[in-house]
């Protein structure tokens, strides 16, 4: 019993509490900004890319613009193809004796996520890539089989009428993963065919 009693008491005597508390001043916590710039500019508006004097079966460079990170987090790509406008330029002779009209597609049922009422929308195909490929292809403000390919000519993504091969609004970039460091610039260009 005496063993048991003092066994109790040096338990009970090295129980004891500590604490202490120190003072952190001057703590800061800022959230990072994500900035895409187009050409330098924020909401750019304009006239970017273009081709004229098109012919069938060729293919045309139709301009690039340079994406910047100006912010200074990481930021992923996106390339998305919204708003788009065919508009009518006139009723030529070949044209009217296909059977088109003002006001009217020559093809109805076929590819219509466009407003107007041209055609021309209807039977091109665009090409998107980053004009980042090696040697000579670095900087030369075209699609190169060595750039990052975003979306390009092939006889599968290729149409002319009711499947059309960019769908209005999907993310045509998701699948590369791109991602843009602060202060990183690239070259985005784009071709027709």
């Amino acid at each position: 019993m005496i063993i048991a009693l003092a066994g109790s008491a040096v338990i009970g005597g090295t129980r004891a509490v500590f604490s202490d508390e120190e003072t952190s001043e001057g703590n800061t916590f800022t959230a990072g900004s994500l900035d895409l710039t187009v050409d330098g500019e924020n909401d750019p508006i304009g006239m970017k890319f273009s081709a004229e004097g098109m012919l069938p079966g060729h293919s045309y460079d139709t301009g690039c613009v340079t994406l910047t990170n100006a912010g200074s987090i990481p930021g992923k790509l996106s390339v998305k193809v919204v708003n788009l406008v065919s508009n009518e330029n006139g009723i030529l002779d070949a044209e009217a004796a296909e059977g088109d009209t003002p006001g009217t597609e020559v093809d109805p049922t076929g590819y219509d996520a466009n407003s107007g009422d041209g055609e021309l929308w209807d039977q091109i195909t665009v090409k998107m890539c980053l004009d980042d490929g090696a040697g000579s292809h670095t900087g030369n403000h075209k699609c190169d089989w060595d750039d990052t390919i975003i979306k390009g000519f092939s006889s599968t993504q290729d149409d002319y009428s009711s499947s059309y091969s960019i769908p209005v609004g999907t993310d045509l970039a998701a699948s590369k993963d791109i991602i843009l460091q602060p202060g990183e610039s690239v070259d985005f260009c784009t071709a027709v065919k």
